[in-house]
């Protein structure tokens, strides 16, 4: 179920200043999603077996019952602001002082497994399927920091209605993170929308002798780029893709014994027998005969 930022309720359950006097280094689950802001020196966070080195300007956001641990360096100060919440408004808040409130439930944070699970809540996914990231480096770093700070200031000093500045001063950040991954999802939009053109370009012009620089032409960008992020998107170098491309298409014309592999290297682009034979090796491991054989007698138990 997607969620707008309107249906997130988060239930604030604590606010840290974190610092080195106060650092423990234990590995730990708990009930609801934390967020980590450092503002002060390097942090080293492990979240699973994923390890982060976190600096100035860094968020890092872990989700519920997940397992990790942090810590710092000997000769290295580390600062962060963090706090803590459940994304979704609790009905059982009776429940979730009470236990985070007694020492010797507390301590079951620190192991393996949460005892109560039916207080685990799941992750939201906003419009655009967008989540929140595990680990991102904040663009207005000015403006979260101030976040961070007034909201550990007014649960930390209690001030008049700090449940609902500490609300409000939650809500500017998760719309600040979501802003941010919104900006992020708009350029990887763009970039598959332009990669989409370049397969369409080569499955409408692929039996021709085009080349990289012709087939980056229909975005409009350099062809170093559009080749970068090409392979980005799609985990093929173009040249690549095009070249497999066209094996499919040969191999569709392959099934026609009539055919020679000359006039098949043809008809799919490549520019002679030889090189059609090099790339049908490559791709296949066998030789063009061999790989017709294969393909008939695949095509004949097909038809059984």
């Amino acid at each position: 179920m997607n969620h707008s930022t309107e249906e997130i309720v988060p239930y604030i359950r604590e606010v840290g200043l974190q610092k080195r006097d106060s650092w423990k280094n234990l590995y730990r689950r708990i009930y609801d999603h934390q967020f980590l802001y450092c503002f002060c020196g390097i942090i080293h966070i492990q979240i699973e077996e994923r390890n982060y080195e976190v600096k100035q300007g860094d968020l890092v956001i872990i989700k519920p019952n997940v397992p990790h641990k942090l810590w710092l360096d000997e000769d290295v100060q580390g600062e962060l602001y963090w706090f803590h919440c459940d994304l979704f408004s609790y009905q059982d808040k009776k429940w979730h002082y009470t236990f985070y409130n007694t020492i010797e439930t507390y301590v079951t944070l620190f192991g393996n497994e949460l005892q109560y699970k039916e207080h685990i809540r799941i992750d939201p996914v906003f419009e655009n399927d967008i989540r929140f990231p595990e680990y991102m480096t904040m663009k207005d770093q000015e403006t979260t920091e101030y976040l961070f700070r007034k909201m550990y200031k007014a649960y930390t000093y209690e001030q008049k209605n700090w449940q609902l500045l500490v609300r409000g001063y939650c809500y500017e950040l998760l719309y600040s993170i979501l802003r941010q991954m919104g900006d992020t999802k708009k350029r990887d939009l763009s970039k598959v929308y332009e990669v989409n053109r370049m397969k369409s370009y080569i499955a409408k012009n692929y039996y021709k002798p085009i080349s990289v620089q012709e087939i980056c032409n229909v975005t409009g960008f350099n062809v170093d780029y559009a080749s970068r992020f090409f392979y980005k998107m799609t985990g093929k170098k173009l040249k690549e893709y095009l070249n497999g491309y066209r094996v499919e298409q040969a191999k569709k014309l392959m099934i026609d014994r009539d055919l020679k592999f000359a006039d098949i290297a043809e008809m799919v682009g490549f520019k002679n027998e030889n090189y059609f034979s090099t790339i049908i090796k490559r791709y296949e491991g066998k030789t063009p005969a061999k790989l017709r054989e294969s393909l008939i007698e695949l095509l004949l138990l097909d038809d059984k």
